[in-house]
């Protein structure tokens, strides 16, 4: 009877480590070797032509993906990616897609380079995600249509997973690509043919992030075309999200002159060739007396306002419920400023103002 228990004991021992032996195949502990990085191209525009999202073909360079394994002999995994979708308009999709490698691949000890354009990856199977209809109506369908991806944040999470039971062994951080689909630039103030003062507040729209505002000299004799054309221009500047400019820097404009301005929206798209959508032409004229123009010290509030205003209303209000106003001397230091310099210093200001701390005294 004893011998018989201990036989028993014997079995239930074997297969105790058999099921251990089972579950650390499926496992393997070898995996724990593998990490996964990734960096990628900095797009802000992708159309059809560049990449099939359904089947996550692409004839231009996305990603690379560095796969190390630090093991001592060779490992296999899949590649799973998914790709997650905030539209400007609102709509998000989490996940839009999710495309996981059909064969497991091979990793050798050492460190694999591979791409998006790499045969090796070999083909994918798109997984069915909930909002698969609304995916194909807002996004693939409008891409179609356009020719261009819709605006918005795409997502894009690499990982390796288990070849037998699918669980992730690694990932890497996400990627982000902000896609913008500018269509149109327009025009807004100083009006075409109007008089302003010596320093205009340029004011326009767009739906892009960065601008080129170009301003140059119209002689009498000039179309508007021409004199845009012309080099060098009274000003050139790159802006980064914003829609109006206090006009500083370049040459001073000088009273009684014409003057032509035009905004061109600037965007990243594959390859990193930049795609640009200028506006039209529009001129005005620097006057002496300007009637119903708003004042240099009111564009100076108002490009504070645009640029501190979301983090000190209260300051704002102060000003306008105790009718403050600007008295034209400016100082930084303890030196005097002119009125050129400090709009030079607000425009700067801009690209920094989250880094930047504001007081009323």
């Amino acid at each position: 009877m004893k011998n018989m228990i201990r036989i028993q004991k014997i079995e239930l021992l074997l297969i105790l480590v058999g099921v251990i032996i089972v579950y650390s195949g499926f496992n393997n502990p070898l995996n724990a070797q593998l990490s996964l990085s990734v960096s990628y191209a900095p797009v802000e525009q992708l159309s059809v032509a560049d990449v099939d999202f359904e089947r996550f073909e692409s004839k231009i360079l996305l990603f690379t993906l560095s796969i190390k394994n630090g093991g001592t002999v060779p490992d296999t995994a899949k590649l799973q990616i998914t790709v997650n979708i905030k539209l400007v308009s609102g709509q998000q999709y989490v996940p839009a897609f999710i495309f996981v490698g059909k064969d497991a691949m091979v990793f050798q000890p050492g460190v694999k380079m591979l791409t998006n354009l790499n045969q090796e990856l070999g083909k994918f199977s798109s997984e069915v995600t909930t909002n698969k209809n609304d995916v194909r109506t807002n996004v693939v369908d409008v891409a179609l249509a356009t020719g261009k991806f819709p605006a918005g944040k795409y997502s894009y999470r690499f990982a390796l997973l288990n070849q037998h039971t699918n669980g992730i062994i690694t990932e890497a951080p996400p990627v982000d690509l902000y896609l913008e689909n500018i269509t149109r630039v327009e025009l807004r103030s100083p009006r075409d043919g109007e008089t302003t003062n010596e320093f205009p507040l340029f004011e326009f729209f767009q739906e892009g992030n960065k601008a080129e505002l170009l301003v140059a000299e119209k002689a009498p004799d000039q179309s508007k075309e021409d004199a845009i054309a012309k080099v060098p221009p009274m000003n050139k500047i790159e802006l980064s999200g914003q829609n109006s400019f206090l006009y500083s820097g370049g040459r001073p404009l000088e009273q009684g002159k014409t003057y032509v301005w035009k905004v061109t929206g600037k965007t990243t798209g594959s390859g990193g060739i930049e795609n640009q959508v200028p506006s039209p032409v529009w001129e005005f004229t620097v006057g002496q007396t300007v009637h119903g123009t708003a004042s240099v010290e009111d564009a100076i509030l108002k490009i504070l306002e645009e640029t501190f205003g979301n983090r000190y209303q209260n300051i704002f209000e102060q000003i306008k419920q105790g009718g403050f106003a600007i008295t034209g001397s400016y100082g930084l230091d303890g030196s005097t400023m002119t009125q050129s310099e400090l709009l030079k210093i607000l425009n700067e200001l801009r690209n920094i103002s989250d880094d930047v701390d504001l007081s009323f005294e």
